[in-house]
């Protein structure tokens, strides 16, 4: 049988275990002692999961002071730290023995940057990533139509904002030529709802009805506008089997 290696700070951890299961007869004091041992101070914290947050400044917001005793780190006043500042995150944080604190990070995925003065990310239910900006330009399209985050606790906004969200990810799934070239998501008005191209600028319309049948064509239908040499401002699919272009 092979032989089994153990480290010395494993062996460290079976044996305060073994005094934590004697201290009923040897008393608290010793476990106490034992928890003190310079082997138990903080000397890293660790952040997993953080896709879009810097992990610095998490770490920055945790406040977790290294060189301090890791049993007296407040595992939980910490979680609750961080989601006050991220108020659209959920973290986990606890110790990992003998000298670690790992933080995780439970993020959103943004889908796209809401347009209302400053760009603020979304996710796919509709809620507000203000830590998620304008450093996701080139990777995210932007929703115009939405005036504030306030504005989202009105009804129809957030009908407006989620309708826009839902057409956003039919058009990943089902035209994904067409979703990468999309620079922007006008929702003001749902009945005009539709994407504007960041290659040459032209304003599809859209509508918020029928999806099924005109978002699987939209490739088609604009390669074939994009082809003629007249300059086009907007292709409206709204009428079924029928195409309106304005130049």
């Amino acid at each position: 049988m092979p032989e089994i290696r153990v480290g010395w700070i494993a062996r460290f951890i079976v044996a305060c275990l073994i005094l934590g299961a004697v201290a009923k007869f040897l008393g608290v004091p010793i476990v106490q002692k034992v928890a003190s041992y310079p082997v138990f101070m903080v000397r890293e914290v660790v952040v997993e999961g953080a896709l879009y947050i810097d992990s610095e400044k998490i770490c920055a917001s945790a406040g977790i002071e290294p060189g301090i005793n890791i049993f007296d780190v407040d595992l939980a006043g910490v979680a609750q730290a961080l989601k006050n500042e991220y108020t659209a995150e959920n973290f986990t944080v606890f110790r990992r023995l003998p000298q670690t604190v790992v933080i995780e990070v439970y993020e959103r995925k943004p889908v796209a940057l809401l347009n209302m003065k400053t760009l603020v990310g979304v996710d796919s239910e509709g809620v507000p990533l203000p830590h998620i900006g304008a450093g996701m330009i080139d990777s995210l399209p932007i929703i115009s139509g939405i005036s504030s985050v306030s504005s989202l606790s009105d009804s129809t906004t957030r009908v407006r904002l989620i309708s826009g969200l839902r057409m956003l990810d039919r058009i990943s799934s089902e035209a994904p030529a067409v979703y990468s070239r999309i620079s922007e998501v006008d929702v003001t008005n749902m009945a005009e709802m539709g994407i504007s191209l960041v290659d040459n600028g032209i304003r599809v319309i859209i509508g918020d009805q029928d999806w099924k049948s005109k978002i699987p064509k939209l490739d088609r239908i604009i390669n074939e506008v994009t082809r003629r040499r007249d300059k086009v401002k907007t292709v409206d699919v709204r009428i079924p089997d029928k195409v309106i272009v304005t130049k």
